[in-house]
């Protein structure tokens, strides 16, 4: 049984992690952090670059308060012990991963969730946050399946929030326990 649990929740607002955890969460009836990182440095702040630095900034401080609060709103509405939070990067080269498994180590997690990612053919070269993350994490790892972003047939489909209000006792998390394919 878990105690506490951290979860990376990303600018996708992928939705993935977040349930994975919260469902375990509920489960364990273990504290939830959800800890959202904010890049200072984001790599469509190039494209951007014509625009003023100080609106730039902005735009991400504003990015960064709407995943937080989406995240804490998922948190209450699923009835857990738990917070939302966002942490800044510091520009000193540590790496998103690396801080994902320090601030676990800091806030006591016995257990991280990390959603399952999808391959976008960006940062060629880079190591996969999951790898990063497993080679400095000091607790147990979990990633949760990737849940591809779902069509515009599927408009009737319910909201994380209702399924989460309709399912209070629902245990059956679904999460992958092995890595993807490698990429391509």
């Amino acid at each position: 049984m878990y105690k506490h649990i951290l979860v990376a929740v990303g600018t996708s607002l992928s939705e993935s992690a977040l349930t994975t955890a919260i469902t375990r969460a509920r489960a364990c009836n273990a504290r939830l952090t959800a800890l959202h990182i904010v890049d200072q440095m984001p790599w469509w702040a190039i494209v951007t670059a014509d625009s003023s630095p100080g609106d730039t900034l902005h735009v991400i401080d504003d990015h960064a308060r709407a995943v937080t609060r989406y995240a804490a709103r998922l948190i209450d509405s699923a009835g857990i012990d738990g917070i939302a939070r966002s942490i800044t990067q510091p520009l000193d080269g540590t790496s998103v991963g690396e801080l994902i498994a320090n601030e676990a180590k800091a806030a006591g997690a016995d257990l991280i969730v990390l959603g399952g990612e999808a391959d976008t053919g960006w940062r060629h070269g880079e190591a996969r946050l999951r790898d990063v993350v497993c080679s400095h994490a000091r607790c147990d790892v979990l990633i949760a399946a990737h849940v591809p972003a779902s069509s515009p047939a599927h408009k009737g489909m319910e909201s994380v929030e209702t399924r989460f209000a309709a399912s209070a006792g629902r245990m059956d998390a679904r999460a992958s326990y092995r890595q993807s394919a490698p990429r391509k």
